[in-house]
């Protein structure tokens, strides 16, 4: 039989195969080799994985299973692109070419528009390997950072294209085994990606540009991936620990649906400093404090309860207001203890619960505490 001919029957069967998981919708992709039964091949296996893109619902036979938990951040911020948009257009594919063990290297624009006007939404790189007769699809952050410098501190491997601080990146390894100390828990073992600002993370992710993700002030901040093996930031700084420590309770506590996250922020805030502003518990005791001069007649348990609703500084205030309380606490019992009132539900149900029972705060003394904890000095 012709070799060519034995290819389009091992190419048609394997076509069938993959077109029964996905493909319910057609993003008429095309490559430039538009003769190529190897084109064809990857842009029909492009197409299936764009729709479970596009759909939150990735499958083993488009995305490695082991690789998209690996790599959840990058198949997470793909994940529903152009789903709910009338003007979304099929993805442009900009740029095809062959690497090595028979892979290939993809960037995609996704366009539309927005408000009547042509609009960029992202432009993607991946990296398409065989898999099965058709086509697998990677995260190119491997080969994006297989040149990135390396130095390990005792437990905390960094890695960096440019130089860090080496005294600050012993501080940040001495508090991570701080928080394993907090939480009767091993040391971790943890890489560490110190990017020297957010457009070199979310490039070596893949993400050439993003309309989608360059305002995400929580993945400016830092975050893990790898289900907590991973930290990296954008920030510039090697001792950025307030990113990190949700990150680390999310992990490594147990019954984590019981975390109560506004509260996980105060103990941020209270170690870390507020977001990228850094700053530190007397500085924010000094907001808090001219706030008050501004508006006497103010109800800080009403301020708690308003949620993101409410901001002193910029700031959301109850998340600062859990800083002062989480300090309070430590002052008296100490981390292991303190941290227990991290487990007050998933909605704050039994804060004011735990609270008066570990500090005997409760709504009826909640604004008058926040007075006096306002007025201490550290």
């Amino acid at each position: 039989m012709n070799f060519k001919v034995i290819l389009l029957i091992s190419f048609l069967a394997s076509n069938i195969a993959y077109s029964q998981i996905s493909a319910d919708r057609n993003f008429n992709l095309e490559l430039a080799e538009k003769d190529s039964l190897k084109s064809l091949n990857i842009e029909n296996s492009l197409n299936a994985f764009l729709t479970e893109a596009q759909n939150g619902d990735y499958t083993n036979e488009y995305v490695d299973s082991i690789h998209l938990k690996k790599y959840e951040f990058f198949f997470h911020k793909l994940a529903g692109i152009g789903k709910n948009s009338n003007a979304f257009n099929n993805p442009l594919i900009l740029k095809s070419y062959p690497v090595e063990n028979g892979n290939y290297r993809l960037t995609i624009a996704f366009t539309g528009e927005k408000e009547g006007k042509p609009f960029v939404y992202q432009v993607t790189e991946l990296k398409a390997a065989p898999y099965n007769g058709h086509y697998r699809f990677y995260c190119p952050f491997e080969d994006n950072t297989s040149t990135f410098k390396s130095k390990t501190f005792d437990n905390v491997t960094y890695h960096f294209s440019g130089s860090i601080d080496e005294s600050k990146a012993e501080e940040f390894v001495n508090f991570v085994n701080h928080l394993a100390e907090m939480t009767n828990g091993p040391k971790p073992k943890l890489d560490y990606y110190a990017f020297h600002n957010l457009d070199e993370l979310l490039k070596s992710y893949g993400f050439l540009y993003s309309a989608r993700q360059c305002n995400f002030l929580c993945y400016d901040l830092g975050f893990t991936d790898n289900e907590g093996q991973v930290y990296m930031t954008g920030t510039n700084n090697e001792n950025y620990v307030f990113g990190y420590i949700g990150e680390y309770l999310y992990y490594n506590l147990p019954h984590n649906d019981e975390i109560y996250w506004p509260f996980v922020m105060g103990v941020s805030t209270y170690y870390g400093g507020y977001g990228l502003s850094y700053e530190n518990m007397d500085q924010l005791r000094q907001q808090f404090r001219t706030e008050l001069k501004q508006r006497p007649d103010i109800d800080f348990l009403e301020e708690f309860k308003k949620g993101r609703k409410s901001s002193i500084n910029r700031h959301f205030s109850y998340y600062v207001m859990s800083a002062f309380l989480y300090e309070e606490a430590l002052k008296k019992y100490g981390p292991q203890k303190a941290i227990k009132l991290v487990y007050s539900g998933s909605d704050g149900q039994l804060f004011f619960e735990n609270l008066n029972q570990l500090l005997s705060i409760n709504e009826s003394n909640f604004h008058e505490t926040i007075l006096q904890l306002i007025e201490e000095k550290t």
